[in-house]
């Protein structure tokens, strides 16, 4: 008698089969990156080492006052579930975030920011201070160049330019580009004067040989590729130089972005009036800082007061509108006061005990100095 045919036993081959898909899709997991980013408590470091001013100008700081930052990480998929379980990150599309621009792109639009906030913060500083710190336009910024356009395809030109002319006719912001440009022919070859943010003149002499775009009304124009589609006047701005009585010079330390701007004023003024600001205490700020001397919003203001908090900051100053924001943060000895204007993060540091001295050797005569938007010898906080 022949037995009956013993059967194959395909479970260990399934489970194999499972382990295999299970174990690619880990590595995968891994491995891949996803169209998100994680937003992370970063540093908080004082901006005393950041600022230099000229010799007999500085003043030793008593106390201490903090700049702090976002750390910013590209995420695998596998880092969801972890992040999703961290109270202090924040996950954020890369559309959210980037607006879906180029790494590079990017990074080059954060060191613009920081580069321009930079100057505004000496510029408002020593205005505060009583000096005078004229400024003019001289030229139109590059923020965005379009991808396939002629800045684009022919190398011409990168985020932080500054065109200050076309064929020697000036353009001191976007309107005026965009009228220079307007007088040629798509097709036609221009000469652009570029220069850098810190130095916007003389710069360099570009060639560009010029596109074409329809507007909404069916026109065509020529185009350059560094602003709106159809207006070309969107994602540029105006560069002002300003006229400072004496160099001020900041270190970025590599972080990118405009929010350090609060903190860089109020570390000039600390450094050039006797170091005495923070009243001995440590104290964060973050916030934009607009020529007129009031503070703009950011952004991570989260995980920034975790990042002030671990560095040992008693008092931290935010924009008024992220205030909210810092107050469901902040805990132990932490306060936080939001700010809409230079001159009321003074108030907020008198209140601590904070106070200016004479700024070391004071306006010089003749300077044009101008009243002082806010009188700190005068404040019912001294």
């Amino acid at each position: 008698m022949v037995g009956s045919p013993r059967r194959r036993r395909r479970w260990p081959y399934v489970l194999l089969g499972v382990g295999v898909v299970v174990g690619a899709a880990v590595l995968y997991c891994a491995l891949a990156t996803a169209p998100y980013y994680e937003l992370l408590p970063g540093q908080a470091q004082s901006v005393a080492g950041l600022i230099t001013v000229p010799n007999g100008s500085a003043h030793h700081e008593s106390g201490r006052l903090l700049l702090t930052d976002v750390e910013v990480d590209t995420m695998k998929y596998l880092q969801f579930v972890p992040a999703w379980f961290d109270p202090n990150a924040t996950v954020v599309s890369a559309g959210e975030l980037t607006a879906n621009l180029p790494a590079s792109e990017f990074d080059a639009q954060g060191t613009v920011d920081m580069s321009e906030s930079q100057l505004i913060a000496s510029a408002v500083a020593l205005r505060q201070l009583g000096y005078s710190v004229p400024e003019h336009d001289v030229g139109t910024t590059v923020y965005v160049i379009q991808p396939g356009s002629p800045a684009w395809d022919q190398h011409a030109l990168q985020v932080g330019d500054v065109v200050t002319a076309i064929d020697g006719v000036p353009t001191p912001n976007p309107q005026a580009l965009v009228a220079a440009t307007r007088t040629h022919q798509p097709g036609d070859t221009i000469t652009l004067q570029v220069g850098t943010i810190d130095h916007p003149t003389p710069g360099r002499a570009v060639s560009l040989k010029l596109g074409s775009m329809r507007t909404t009304g069916g026109k065509v124009e020529p185009l350059i590729g560094i602003g709106d589609k159809s207006a070309q006047i969107a994602s540029m701005g105006t560069q002002p130089a300003y006229e400072y009585p004496f160099a001020v010079h900041i270190n970025s330390d590599n972080i990118g972005g405009p929010s350090a701007g609060l903190a860089f004023t109020l570390g000039v003024v600390n450094s050039l009036t006797g170091g005495q600001l923070t009243g001995g205490h440590i104290v964060a700020a973050t916030g934009t800082i607009h020529p007129d001397g009031t503070i703009g919003d950011v952004g991570g203001v989260a995980q920034k007061t975790v990042a002030v908090q671990r560095a040992g900051a008693t008092l931290f100053l935010v924009p008024s509108q992220e205030l909210a924001v810092a107050q469901s943060k902040a805990t132990g000895k932490l306060k936080v006061m939001g700010v809409s204007s230079l001159s009321q993060a003074l108030q907020d540091l008198a209140r601590i005990g904070g106070h200016l001295g004479a700024a070391a050797n004071g306006p010089p005569a003749g300077a044009g100095g101008h009243s002082v938007p806010y009188d700190w010898q005068d404040s019912p906080w001294t």
